[in-house]
């Protein structure tokens, strides 16, 4: 008797209501509707036909009903309730985590911000979600600057270039904590739910001298509360090649006639070797993979109960890099917990583990010049009329091929294959990082939140760098592989260097937020807060030569080291900040925002450690205005503007100190002596940006919307390297200098020209345009020119314009080469210290942008993203061995030398062998560019066959990244941001297939 009176007693505290979620216009069920009870109780999602069941305790009135790409709704809890809910055309309801306090509706932002959603992070082939980035926000612009997997590389700027020396990439925020540039290949891109791009002084001056550059806010998955458990498990391979390269390579028969027409013929023997057996090698395609594998794998678990929501995922990913033995393996773990402990008390705990593993191809260049042995190098010089397989002839004439050569017979030096430099080399490098944050939330009265987060970022890495011994030997084409000045059978020693680093930085914030109103008219939000955050790098390094025994590697194993090739680094590093923000809105029409910060630095001078920095700005609300509510074409109409300066601090620690240095070639190889190296500088502190923005945000017909800003930036007390007489005994120091400015506009338009039950079709684009211009410089000097670089600073002019001699070609006549003095008259001398000039063309492009679509029909959605950069100029480097007929005695050429001047009457570009080519505007290439980004093709399987099979969804997709390129840049890739192109890795076209299936 007493079960059954405590049955009862139970199911009277519980209520089972049905229901169903349905399109408002059209009354089409939604299926998969979240429905979560308000106050207690598990959350559920409708079925095929739109319906629920919910059973919840009797305490519980409300629910919230959201669905994808809908407006939420909460209503009151009735038997057999029909929710009708209505398409979202805007993203003015979207919350948005700018920083310190609780999330903002995007239209209440005072700020220029921009959200890139977890659709556009999902499923993309690269180990790091930066990539997914580009073309998405006006005003950020991205270039990748290599494909290997080993070295990512992204220069990553928002509205230009705001400093000469000091960091110009943007402050990363990850989960409420700043981030090192390791969480771009140790986050998972699937594991974050969206990014917010901070681009104005009234957006970013809360993060006071780490913003100058702009903020990036990633926000990673989490659970919900009452959200029942769901699983998602994904798994894709791909394979990947190199994107278009504009560069033609010579074969045999046109290597043979170039030096034919220069009048240095091959010898007869190697005539024979094309003519007679064929041999024509295209070294690109011999040393590039046009299939390199990649593969990942991740399954993810969210849900929540009544008072706890969790989220977990694992990763693996792998990709091969084209070139080959570079590649990257990652594996990550990522956990997120939230505890609502009572109703005014809150905890959670977000963490992501990583551990990383590169291999990578050799460097590009070394202090005596290219090296041979970097793949990049070598697909473009070694000489065509070389195999990669050793041969042999027999007895009739016919040629009899071997085994994979070791090194080259007829190229330079005869340089090593990859084959026999990966059986050498043992060089890899490991990181394993760690991302973790935790707060204390407490709510001790109605609207105040106090909030304490404690969050540590920090890794250990070790690069391990050996090269085996081996004796000397000769190959079966002859050539001697080592020492080349001792017989066959010397040993040529190995070397290990060892290199281990640790840094960690922890962040501690600290806040006290109260939001309250006053007639339901005049909201206020105000917000104190305090962080610290304390950084420690380790770091020491050692070099070992004289191994004999592959075996025996180990350090205390070698046999010489000198005092040079031990390294040690120790960095601290202290930072602490107050900051005040006030938000105040009358009725949801005038909106204005204030923040004030106060930050301290270690890495400046003492009495020059603290500055301030602020920002004011106001936006109306101009729709929600009495007289534009009849027009009904206008949906929405914003118009903001905003003041504020923030700061960099984006250098070296202790460039204040003087410092000496130990110099191991002093009185005696064995001795070390220390000299002079830094001069001190007492009054190094803050560089300063000062920005204002104007903006305007629309949306008209239900159709177009768009937003319009316009801003200035002006930097000054620029943190530069300021070079020093001789005399002094230094050569450079760093010291406040100068000013530059950033002026420019920033258009996005997007239109929803289709939106049916079954269609959709969207279209999107978005540009930026910036001026940079340096206003002054050090010392009262008009220009500082970069050495070695092609690049000089000078007032009126961008801080990446080119300064060279004006090349115009070759005299018919003589074949000599002609330039264009600084007077603009012809000279045949040339004379870079007299005649070079500021060429007008710039690294950093003026123009960039992106422009997509998005096309939808039932299960079956198709995405293009494009991005693009115009008037961006590159030095190409590589150009100077390939574009040269001095060169080309030794290396191959470009098919473009087939052109070459050999007697008078010639009109070419390309001067013949006497006479030697210059580093002048001729290798100053247009690197502008326009490429298909991103490609995917995705087929969600039918929700009926879903119900079934008891799965919540299945999804199909393809995706292709840098499927096409347009440009007439001549080098590997247009993309990277660099002064000097010079045999890098080059991007690569990827493919991948996957399926995601969640339950």
């Amino acid at each position: 008797m007493t079960l059954i009176v405590s049955g009862l007693a139970v199911s009277a505290q519980t209520r089972t209501y049905h229901g169903t979620v349905v399109d408002a216009t059209t009354s089409e069920p939604l299926i998969g509707a979240t429905v979560l009870p308000i106050g207690g109780g598990q959350g559920v999602a409708t079925d095929v036909d739109g319906k629920f069941t919910l059973n919840v305790p009797a305490s519980v009135k409300q629910v919230k009903v959201s669905y994808v790409g809908y407006a939420a709704k909460t209503v009151t809890l009735q038997n057999d309730m029909v929710v009708k809910l209505s398409s979202s055309d805007s993203d003015l309801d979207e919350l948005v985590v700018l920083g310190y306090g609780s999330a903002k509706k995007l239209g209440s932002v005072v700020g220029s911000v921009a959200v890139v959603g977890e659709k556009q992070l999902e499923n993309i082939p690269t180990a790091t979600f930066v990539d997914a980035l580009q073309g998405q926000v006006a005003g950020l612009s991205i270039l990748s600057g290599t494909g290997d997997p080993g070295a990512p590389s992204n220069a990553i700027r928002i509205r230009g270039v705001n400093s000469l020396n000091a960091g110009n990439t943007p402050l990363f925020i990850l989960d409420g904590a700043p981030v090192s540039s390791t969480v771009f290949t140790t986050l998972n891109p699937n594991d974050i739910q969206n990014i917010t791009v901070l681009k104005d002084a009234a957006s970013v001056a809360v993060y006071g001298s780490r913003a100058a550059n702009g903020v990036i806010v990633i926000t990673s998955k989490r659970g919900a509360m009452g959200e029942r458990p769901k699983v998602t498990v994904r798994a894709n391979y791909g394979w990947s090649q190199m994107v278009e390269d504009n560069v033609e390579m010579m074969d045999s028969k046109q290597y043979i006639e170039f030096r034919d027409r220069i009048g240095s013929p091959v010898s007869d023997n190697i005539r024979d070797l094309v003519n007679k057996y064929g041999i024509s090698t295209n070294w690109r395609d011999e040393l590039f993979n046009s299939s390199a594998p990649t593969y990942s794998i991740d399954a993810s678990v969210r849900g929540g109960s009544e008072n706890l929501n969790y989220y977990v995922s694992l990763n693996h990913f792998n990709e091969d890099g084209i070139s080959k033995y570079s590649n990257m393996r990652r594996e990550t773990l990522r956990a997120a917990l939230n505890v609502k402990v009572n109703n005014w008390f809150r905890v959670g705990l977000q963490s992501n583990l990583g551990y990383t593993k590169y291999r990578s191809t050799s460097a590009a260049a070394t202090p005596d010049g290219i090296d041979l042995n970097n793949p990049m190098v070598l697909a473009r010089l070694a000489l065509p009329y070389d195999s990669p397989y050793y041969y042999h002839f027999d007895e009739n004439g016919n040629i009899i091929y071997g085994d994979k050569a070791q090194a080259l017979h007829y190229s330079v030096n005869n340089p090593y294959t990859p084959e026999f430099n990966k059986s050498i080399w043992n060089r890899y490098r490991s990181r394993v990082t760690a991302n973790v944050n935790m707060f204390e939330q407490i709510t001790p009265i109605d609207g105040l939140i106090i909030r304490a987060q404690q969050a540590v970022d920090g890794y250990d890495e070790r690069i391990n760098w050996e090269t085996y011994p081996y004796e000397s030997f000769v190959t079966p084409m002859g050539d001697l592989i080592g020492n080349p000045t001792k017989p066959v059978g010397f040993m040529n020693t190995g070397a290990n260097q060892q290199i281990f680093s640790r840094y960690y930085s922890f962040t501690y914030t600290n806040t006290a937020e109260y939001n309250f109103n006053i007639n339901d008219q005049h909201n206020f939000t105000v917000l104190a807060g305090q962080e610290s955050i304390i950084s420690r790098e380790n770091g020491f390094g050692a070099i070992v030569r004289g191994y004999t025994d592959k075996r025996t590697m180990l350090l205390t194993q070698g046999v010489t080291v000198t005092p040079s090739d031990l390294t040690q680094t120790i960095v601290n590093e202290t930072f602490n900040s107050l900051f005040f923000k006030l938000n105040y809105d009358f009725s949801d029409r005038y909106f204005f925002e204030a923040t004030y910060r106060r930050d301290g630095s270690s890495k400046f001078a003492p009495g020059h450690r603290w500055s301030n920095f602020f920002s004011v700005g106001g936006m109306w609300n101009a729709k929600k205005e009495a007289f534009l509510q009849p027009v009904e074409w206008l949906n929405e109409l914003q118009a903001r503007v905003s003041y504020g300066t923030t700061g960099n601090s984006s250098i070296k620690n202790y460039l204040y100190f003087g410092s000496v240095k130990p110099y191991d070639e002093g009185y005696g190889k064995e001795q070390v002596s220390w000299g002079l190296w830094n001069p001190s500088n007492p009054d190094l502190t803050w560089e300063t940006v000062k920005s204002f923005d104007a903006g305007l945000h629309f949306r008209v017909f239900n159709i177009l919307s768009g937003e319009v800003d316009f801003y200035k930036k002006t930097t000054t007390d620029m943190l530069m390297s300021i070079p020093w007489s001789y005399t002094t005994g230094f050569r450079s120091g760093a010291g406040n200098i100068g000013s530059m400015t950033n002026t420019g506009v920033d258009v996005t338009l997007n239109a929803d020209i289709i939106r049916t039950k079954d269609w959709y079709w969207g279209v999107r684009a978005n540009f930026n345009y910036n001026k940079n211009e340096i206003t002054e410089l050090f010392n009262g000097r008009d220009f500082y020119t970069l050495a070695s670089t092609g690049l000089r600073y000078q007032v009126g002019h961008s801080a990446g314009e080119y300064y060279a001699v004006r090349y115009l070609g070759v005299d018919p006549r003589d074949g000599k080469q002609m330039w264009l003095d600084k007077n603009d008259n012809v000279t045949k001398v040339y004379n870079e210290e007299q005649n070079s000039v500021m060429t007008g063309k710039s690294q950093y492009a003026p123009w960039n942008g992106g422009f997509g679509t998005n096309l939808r029909w039932k299960g079956l959605a198709l995405q293009l993203d494009f991005v693009w950069a115009a008037k961006k100029y590159m030095m190409n480097n590589d150009a100077f061995f390939l574009n040269n007929a001095a060169q080309g005695l030794q290396v191959n050429q470009s098919t473009d030398m087939l052109d070459v001047w050999s007697k008078p009457g010639d009109v070419t570009m390309h001067p013949g062998p006497s006479e030697m080519v210059q580093f002048d505007d001729r290798l100053i290439e247009d690197a502008s560019f326009m490429r298909l980004k991103n490609l995917t093709l995705t087929y969600s399987l039918p929700k009926k066959w879903m119900e079934a099979a008891k799965l919540e969804n299945v999804t199909l997709h393809f995706t292709g990244r840098n499927l096409w390129t347009v440009t007439n840049y001549s080098g590997y890739d247009p993309e990277p941001q660099t002064n000097m192109y010079q045999f890098a890795y080059p991007n690569t076209r990827q493919y991948e297939l996957g399926v995601e299936v969640t339950f």
